[in-house]
């Protein structure tokens, strides 16, 4: 996916920065003392439905959505906009401190995840991240019993990393797609019909092939 950058923390020197990240990573994020980064997922028309934040001692989470959040259900969650912002740590019992933390997020279309470190130092380039829609990856427009099986099997896998559940709409619509593919539809036909992104059926079978 590609992102734009834009470096509002200092208006008069703003700078826009394209950056294109693989897909075997996840999305770096600094946040310094005293700042926060706003991540906006409306130029994806994508609707935040979940999201998960593995260390809660150094980051407060909100949502565009007051039905959103990171502890607990979040039944009707229909964000856009996630704003992060760096806090004084808190120490919870049990809880060991991390230099890094990972925020992972479901949309209705797709699965991201956010690498979150904290700079003691320096100046923050940016504020906002926008994430773009990138060229869809290149799949087979002949859809395989092996390309089902690997999508199937990466489903799996995101589902034991609780990334997505039986109970989400977008497995529904995995499954919608996965029974199209099988019946011989085109993968980018299936995709389209079911409402699923080639770039998720890409990353579920990447997910897959390494299981």
């Amino acid at each position: 996916m590609a992102l734009l950058l834009w470096g509002l923390a200092r208006p008069a020197m703003a700078q826009t920065r394209s950056v294109e990240m693989p897909e075997s990573r996840a999305i770096d994020v600094e946040l310094h003392r005293g700042h926060g980064v706003t991540l906006n997922f409306r130029p994806l028309d994508a609707t935040i439905q979940r999201a998960w934040l593995d260390d809660l001692s150094k980051v407060t989470v909100d949502f565009d959505d007051p039905r959103c959040g990171v502890v607990g259900t979040s039944e009707g969650c229909a964000a856009t906009v996630i704003h992060l912002r760096r806090i004084h740590p808190i120490e919870f019992p049990d809880l060991p401190a991390t230099a890094t933390t990972t925020l992972t997020v479901l949309t209705d279309t797709d699965i991201y995840t956010f690498q979150l470190s904290f700079p003691d130092g320096g100046v923050p380039e940016y504020s906002v991240l926008a994430l773009q829609q990138e060229q869809p990856p290149e799949l087979s427009d002949n859809p395989t019993l092996t390309a089902v099986t690997q999508i199937e099997q990466g489903l799996q896998v995101a589902q034991i990393r609780r990334l997505i559940s039986p109970s989400d709409p977008l497995w529904s619509r995995l499954q919608t797609c996965l029974q199209l593919m099988r019946d011989g539809v085109t993968t980018a036909d299936a995709a389209q019909r079911a409402g699923v992104s080639p770039d998720l059926l890409a990353r579920l079978m990447e997910f897959g092939a390494r299981r």
